[in-house]
Formats: structure tokens, sequence, C-alpha cells
């Protein structure tokens, strides 16, 4: 009888590991995972036996439930043991062990690697991981989704992984961060890691995490495996502060997460929103009756709903808007009277959700809990137009954007500053606006703050993205245009709107376009196409739909002109319908030829380039971009969105690049530093350093030129990972030796030749990649020593630190004018901290844009006044004094009505950056100009430039900041 029993129990096992070794995959219907450790664990499984009925195994693991009333589910949850084993063993062939194992109910669910900082580094667990514990046949426990996640802890840092892949194995930190970077604060109870064991893995903790945030994720594409997902720790603090303080203050209060980006806010969206959806109170009634989520762009919308449905739900708890009309839908107001939903809106739909819940008599007095994302973009155009129709208590001119900000204004108006309604804001980019309207005042200060922060300094630190300035290329373009007009024709224009529209003509022209084609297209196929194994994509961006529409017909045109159509082919992608230059209609389904741009530039490989206006420019997750081409007049919170689209993590992908013909790097970067807190412009490169770098290295002995070629062969030819190894272990054992050998021997002078040839090694990497965009150096030597130091780089080690320290890893492009050999200055972020930055609140008042009349000239003279604006320099003409001029540009620049109000609301260093301030002062120069050769001359040097328009800002902001017209209000 004993026999037969334990044959059963044996075989049920048998099952158990089978159902824990099979890939998981989403219930549609029930929302619960099935298969693998978390369909075990949250749906049970089914086990059949001949003879016999079909058993059904309910959940192995019961979770505390939402209501607290549910005694009997709560000792189920209270039943659920628990353990934490030590020295594991996980290979049935040998005897090694994995330091730490917690199980719940008998499953293995998260394994960790300690280590001592005394004597080792959390780099050493990292390394155990990769090299001793890979998985095999004999080692189940280390199988993909057969363990939740995998911890790398040391006494001061905490790194993570869900999937162990060998020396592919990705592992990602798990730090609480430190004074806004990366790491972890000192703690008073011991470790500066001790709030893992202490809070994370504690009971209540661990229960919730595996309950609510741990998920399946599958693959964006077919060729691509799913994985589990554990949250990174600033998304689980985000979440559980703001479920604490609800539970604390009760509904109706107001919260910002100020996420950088790349921290996977969609993601923090899905989990909070469930987690508000289902929270109750002690009196086991819903603290929300819906939650509405709010995205800006119809993009994001998919992105929120993808990971919205990831998270474990019934069908038909998320219930998605998509357009106006079916904002109006019945399903949606069912929805809502319903209660116990989720309701994922864009921006142009959310106002009618709202007027729906004013207008229904059922849903007043109910709870709302509303969760924005990218609270601030804008939207313009008809969608504008069309949302404005509804704000009736928010006043905006005609030509003002409209954001989300506006909308939650207006809705503040009418029903918002009643306690049943919750805002929660995410964003990476706050405005002073979002600050105010969502953050949260600090006790005893006149000041509000973002509730939760990751900063992009941290992000950065950690590796979860990547520095989008480091590789930053500039080309100016020099035009010259003239009229057509017969010599006496005495056209009248109003001058400065003739100015701005013939830049505008000049730069849409199809050759100026043409020849920045031409640019993009070669620098894309030699520094581009052949980075992430052929799969490197890159985006164009460009200033409107029409530009979008022309650079997409004359950059086909260049590629099939030049047969590079078998190499690669672009995407265009616009809103609606668009007239080309032949007079004909245009959409993007007609361009392109596919019926979803995002998906075919995501999966389909002969898209490598896609061209964008607004569409992607911001909300686009490609990890893949690895280089962008703006044509487009970028400032402040734009310029960080739309480059940041190339700043997610890929494997093996290094700096990406930006090639700018319109923005200077100095603009970009300050646009930077209001959201990462100090910022810093380091020195010029010269383009011999490569060669006097490649003559050291070669000159320190470590290695052959057939030890070179050896190592970049192998990589070159693809032979494997262990053929590299082969061919690079020579030269790292060289290194390592003498290294030993000179500390051993107290040798300090060769202790210092070898840490140099390590920062040369790592120097000659990074000025690779720096240099090789703007110098066609035509030396095979040079780059086959660039693949042997990047591969080199990554096995020099002085200490097991967990970052590299060299002093070159922040080297990047500055600025280039059509001359290859022009590189100006580096624009990286920097890594050191600083003080939190103070942004200004805007004033809201009516300014008078109707003082006298628009100066008006012949159309000679906005020509001519181009013509010097793109740069032709150095005429001769007579003299005038230095005073005369600026008594005369002063009086220009102070009588432009737009420029006095900036001047009255903003500040100097805001005017000093603004576009649209520059412009004017430039334009205030070419007016006060006339014969004025000499200044002429000396306003061409752009610093010279530059330095007036700060002086100019300085005495704006001094002459009108502050004032108050008759009849105006602040």
């Amino acid at each position: 009888m004993n026999g037969a029993l334990d044959l059963a129990q044996k075989k049920l096992l048998d099952h158990v590991l089978k159902e824990l070794g099979k890939p998981t995959k989403m219930d549609a219907i029930t929302g619960h995972p099935m298969g693998g450790l978390l369909g075990v664990l949250r749906k049970g499984f089914s086990y059949a036996q001949v003879g016999r009925p079909t058993a059904k195994f309910g959940p192995l693991m019961a979770f505390p439930p939402a209501n607290p009333q549910l005694t009997s589910v709560v000792d189920q949850a209270d039943a659920v043991k628990l353990r934490v084993l030590r020295q594991v063993r996980f290979d049935t062939k040998t005897t090694e062990t994995i330091d730490v194992v917690l199980t719940a109910n008998g499953l293995p669910v998260v394994t960790l690697e300690l280590k001592t900082d005394n004597t080792q580094t959390v780099n050493d667990a990292i390394t155990q991981y990769k090299v001793d514990r890979v998985p095999g046949p004999t080692r189940a426990l280390l199988a993909p989704g057969r363990a939740l996640v995998h911890f790398g802890v040391s006494n001061d840092r905490v790194f993570m992984t869900t999937k162990l892949a060998g020396a592919d194995t990705v592992f990602l930190p798990f730090n609480q961060g430190d004074d806004g970077h990366e790491g972890n604060p000192p703690s008073p109870t011991g470790s500066a890691t001790d709030y893992l064991w202490r809070t994370i893995l504690a009971r209540p903790m661990f229960m919730r995490i595996v309950k609510d945030f741990a998920l399946y994720e599958p693959g964006r594409s077919k060729k691509k495996d799913g994985r589990l997902v554990f949250p990174r720790f600033h998304q689980l603090r985000a979440v559980e502060r703001i479920v604490t303080d609800i539970e604390k203050q009760g509904p109706g209060g107001r919260y910002l997460v100020w996420h950088s980006a790349g921290s996977g806010k969609t993601k923090t969206i899905a989990w909070l929103s469930h987690r508000l959806i289902r929270h109750m109170g002690a009196d086991a009634t819903s603290t929300f009756d819906s939650v509405i989520v709010v995205t800006d762009r119809t993009v994001l919308d998919e992105n929120v709903r993808e990971d919205m449905n990831l998270v474990q739900s019934s069908a038909g708890l998320v219930v998605n808007i998509g357009a106006v009309s079916g904002a109006k839908s019945a399903q949606v107001k069912d929805a809502l009277i319903e209660g116990g939903h989720i309701i994922t809106c864009t921006l142009q739909t959310f106002p009618h959700v709202m007027k729906l819940i004013e207008d229904t008599d059922e849903l007043r007095g109910r709870r709302w809990a509303i969760v924005a994302d990218e609270a601030h973009s804008s939207q313009t155009g008809s969608s504008a137009r069309a949302l404005k129709s509804l704000l009736v208590d928010v006043e905006l001119d005609d030509d003002e954007e409209i954001s989300a900000d506006d909308l939650l204004a207006a809705t503040d108006s009418a029903i918002a500053k009643s306690a049943n309604i919750t805002f929660v804001a995410l964003t990476a980019t706050p405005k002073a606006k979002t600050l105010r309207l969502f953050g949260t005042k600090v006790d005893g200060e006149d000041r509000w703050q973002a509730f939760d922060n990751y900063t992009m300094a941290q992000a950065i630190e950690e590796g979860f993205i990547l520095d989008v300035l480091t590789n930053y290329s500039t080309y100016d373009m020099f035009l010259r245009v003239k009229s057509a007009l017969d010599e006496n024709d005495e056209t009248e224009v109003e001058t400065r709107r003739a100015v701005k529209d013939i830049v505008r003509f000049a730069q849409l022209h199809p050759t100026a376009i043409a020849q920045k084609v031409q640019v993009v297209v070669e620098h894309f196929r030699r520094n581009v196409a052949g980075l992430l194994a052929g799969q490197a994509r890159a985006m164009v961006v460009t200033s409107g739909r029409k530009d979008a529409v022309l650079w997409s017909e004359k950059m086909n045109a260049y590629i099939a002109a030049r047969g590079y159509d078998q190499e690669f082919k672009t995407l265009v992608a616009f809103s609606g319908t668009v007239e080309n230059d032949a007079g004909q209609d245009v959409t993007e389904v007609s361009m392109n030829g596919v019926s979803d741009v995002a998906t075919a530039f995501r999966e389909e490989d002969e898209y490598k380039v896609l061209i964008v206006a607004n569409k992607f420019q911001t909300g686009f997750d490609e990890p893949r971009l690895m280089a962008m081409y703006v044509d487009k007049v970028l400032t402040d919170i734009a310029t960080v969105q739309t480059l940041s689209r190339l700043n997610r993590i890929y494997p093996g992908k290094s700096a990406p690049m930006v090639v700018d013909f319109v923005n200077s790097p100095e603009s970009v970067q300050r646009d930077f530093e209001r959201y990462y807190t100090d910022a810093h412009v380091a020195g010029e490169v010269d383009a011999n350093a490569l060669i006097e770098l490649a003559e050291r290295l070669d000159a320190s002995g470590l290695y052959t030129e057939a030890q070179l070629r050896a190592v970049s062969e192998a990589y070159i030819n693809q032979q494997g990972g262990e053929a590299i190894q082969a061919a690079l272990s020579p030269i790292k054992r060289a290194w390592t030796r003498e290294l030993q050998k000179a500390k051993f021997t107290h040798d300090k002078e060769r202790y210092e030749e070898l840490k140099q040839f390590r920062s040369d090694v790592i120097s000659y990497r990074n000025a690779w990649q720096f240099l090789s965009q703007i110098v066609d150096y035509q030396d095979e030597d040079l780059r086959l020593r660039a693949v042997l130091m990047t591969l080199l780089a990554r096995h020099l080690h002085l200490t097991p630190e967990i970052y590299d320290d060299s002093y070159m890893e922040g080297v990047q492009l500055g600025g280039v004018k059509l001359v290859p050999d022009k590189v100006s200055e580096n624009y990286a972020l920097s890594p050191a901290g600083g003080e939190s930055q103070t942004l200004d609140l805007p004033t809201f008042g009516t300014h008078d844009h109707s003082d006298g009349a628009k100066p008006r000239g012949p159309l000679e003279v906005a020509i001519g006044k181009v013509n010097e604006l793109f740069g032709a320099r150095g005429v001769d003409a007579n003299p005038t004094s230095v005073a005369g001029f600026i008594t005369a540009y002063w009086g220009y620049l102070d009588a432009d009505a737009e420029v006095v109000a900036m001047a009255k609301s903003n500040t100097v260093e805001q005017l000093d950056a603004s576009a649209k301030f520059s412009d004017a002062a430039e334009y205030a120069a070419f007016q006060a100009f006339q014969d004025a050769g000499e200044i002429k001359k000396a306003l061409a040097d752009a610093d010279v430039m530059d330095k007036l328009i700060s002086i100019s800002a300085e005495m704006m902001h001094a002459e009108h900041h502050g004032k108050v017209d008759e009849g105006e209000t602040v």
C-alpha cells in the first residue's frame, strides 16, 4: 500500500515539475497566467490519470485579499509557508549550492547569492550567476520561468535578473538611489542593502509582489521569447507610497511621480491602476469606483493598454476608448455606471469622459482616481481646437497649445475640488505648472515637489538609459536666395514676416532637403547600419507633416537612385492626409504600403529609418534606435522628450548619435540641465588623438600585431564567443600578470604604466566612436584596433568596482559645419551631484499684441536680410559707430511687443535660452545693421552674437520683468 502511495505521489510531483517547466502564457478569459511558476502559484493545474476523474488543483499559494472581511481567504494566506533555505543544491550531478533560496509552500521563488564587501563585491555574485549558474538539463531551478527572480547582493548594492542565460544574462540594479544618484544611502540598522530583507522580502511585501506585481510579458515580435517581470525598486516604491498615503490621508489627494525616461512608467501606471481599482477599506467598500488613465497620444495609449493587460485581471476589467466617438458610446457609460473598471483614454477623449460624468445623475458622488501619463504633453491643430471647445473654464489664446495640465485644470474648476477625486500625474519632464498642480507641499515652506522621484541622473548611472548627448553632431546650412521679380517691382511686404517665410521656403526647398538627405543617408550607411548586428534603426525628426512627406519622397528617391534600396528602406509617420508638391493627396498608408508603421518598423528587417513629424516623436519605444537626425527646432521639454527616444538600452548598444541641422548643442544641453541636476562641458578632442593613442598602445608591448588581427577577425567573422575569448585571453593574461607583478614588487612606475594602458584602451574605444563619424581615416588598422580595444575595455579591471570610472567615459561630439575635421565641444551630462533646480511658475495675464503697425519695406530688403542671416559675411560698408548701432538695435528690440511680454514673464536664463528671443534679437540686429560694416562683420561671429543675445536678455529682463501694464493681470 505504501509503495502504491509513494508511486502516486512521485507521479504527481513529476507532473508538478512538468507544469513548472511549461512556458508561461496568459489566459485571455480569466486573466491568469498559465504554466510555469506563476501559473502554478496563481492558477493551479489539472492532473489526469487513467481510470480516474481529472483532478483540479487550485492556486498553490493563497494571497491576502483586498477585502479584509473575507476571513477564510485571510486564513489561507496566513497558512502559506514561506521558508528561507541556506546552501541549496541546484544540480542533480554536482554538490554545488546557491547561498539562499526562498520558497512558498515548498516551491522555489527567489534565489540569492550573497557577498560581503570585506572580501568581494556584488560583481562577484553577478559573475557567479553568469559563469557557474548556467541553466542545463540537470539544473531545473535555473531554467527560465522556474524562479521569479535571482538577486546578487552585497553590503552596498543589489542587482537582479529574471532570466539566467550564462554570459548573456542581463542584471539590473535594484537599489534605492542615493540623493538622486545610483546606489543606496547608509542604513542605521546595518548594511545599506538591508531594505531587501527587512522590507522587500518580508512577508507582507513579498506576498504582495507575487500577487500584484510579478507578471509575464510576451515578446513584442514572434522572434522574441517572453520573460518574467519583477518590478524595479522605484516602480514598487512609487505604487506602494501612493497607496499607503491614500490609506492614511483618504482619497482626494494629488500626486506627482517624476520618473525619468526609461523608468518604465507604463508598467508603473498599470500596477498602480490595478492596485487602486482593487483597493478596499477596512469596511470592505471599494476606495474607488473607477480608475481613468489618460495618455497624451494614441501610441502611448496603446503602450499603456498592452502593459495594463499583462497584470492579472478578469476579462472586461479594462475598458479602452480609442476615439472621440467611442468616448460617447454606451459601453463607456455602462462601465462608468457599473463601476469597478479601469478606463483608458487619450487626451482627446478625456474631456468627453469627464463631461459624461458630470451629465449622468447616477455617477454623482462616485469616487474617481485619474492617472495621467506625461501630464504636460501638448496637442495642437484640429485636436487642440476640439479640446478647447470643451474647456469653458480655462482661458486660452487662439494660438496657444493645449495640454493635459489645462484639461485637468478645467476639471479642477468643475468638479475636482471634491474630495472624491484623486489625481496622479506621471512625467519625466514636469513644467513648473505641473509641479504646482500635482506636487506635494513641503511642510513649513512655500514649496512644492514631486511625491516620488527617479532622476535622469540615477537612470543613466544605473545603466537603464543612455546619455544621448555623448555623440552630438551639428551641420550649419548656408543658403542664399534671390528675387525673381522685375527690378522695377516695388512690392511692399511685412518685413519680419517675410524674413521668416523666406527662411522657411529656403529650408524646405527641394535642393536644401536633398543636401540634407544625402548627409543623412550616407551617415546612416557608414556609421549606423552595421551596428547591433545590422538591426540598428534611425529616426528623422521633421518640422511638420508636409516636411515629413517631402523628406520621405526625397530620401526614397536618393536611396533608389544609388541602389541602396537593397540594403534598407524608410517609413514615414504622420496623421491624416497631406498634399505633396505634386498636388497629390497622400496618406501614411499610401506612402508606406503598410497599415501599421510601428509594427513594420519594429518587426520588418528591411525598414531601418523612420521619418516623423509629431507622431512617434515622443512616446515611441524602440530600443534599437541608434541615431536621430533632427531638422526641427526643439526647445525645453520637447528637446528632452524627442532626444530621449534614443536613450533606451539594448544589447551591444553604445552611445547613440545625434545629427542636428537646426539646434545648437549648447541650447540642447541647457534644456537637459533642467531635468538632470548638473551638466558640464568638457574640453575639445583633437582628431589626431586616435593616432597618438594607437601609437602609445602599440608601444606597450602587451600585444602583437598578430594577436590584434586574431581578435579582430574572430569578432568580425562572427566566430563565436569562445573563439573571441581564446584570441583575447593572452592579452588579458599578459596585462593581469604584469599588474600583479608590479603590485608584488612594489614597482610603482610599472603599475602606473599599466593603469595608463587601461585608460588608453578605454580612451581609444570612446575616441573611435566619437571621431570616426566626422573623420574618414581610411585606415584599416585603426578600425581593427577599435574592435580589440572595445572588447579589451570590458576585461581590464584594477578593482572590483561596479562602474568604470575612466575619465574618458563621457566623451562626445559637439558640432560640425559640413567640414569633416571641425570638432567643437563635448556635451555629456555630468555624473556629479548638484542642487535641485528651481522652476519659475508662469504668470497668467493678458498682453497687448497690437502696438503700432508692422514695419514694411521692399521685398528686396527682406531677401537681403535673409542672406545676411544665413551667413553672407564680410560685405564692406561705410563705418558706423558702435554706440549708434547699439542705440538703434535696442530701439528695435524694445519696440517688439512679443519680446517685452517674454521679458515680463521669464527669467534671464529662460530668455537667453529661448529660440524666439534669439530670433528676435538677431532680427533687431539686422534692422540696426544699415551700413555698419564692421559691426556686421563682428556679429557674423556666432560667439559674439551669442554674447549680444545674453546681454540683451539681461537688459530686457531688468527693464521689464515684474512690470504690469494698465489693465493687465498677474
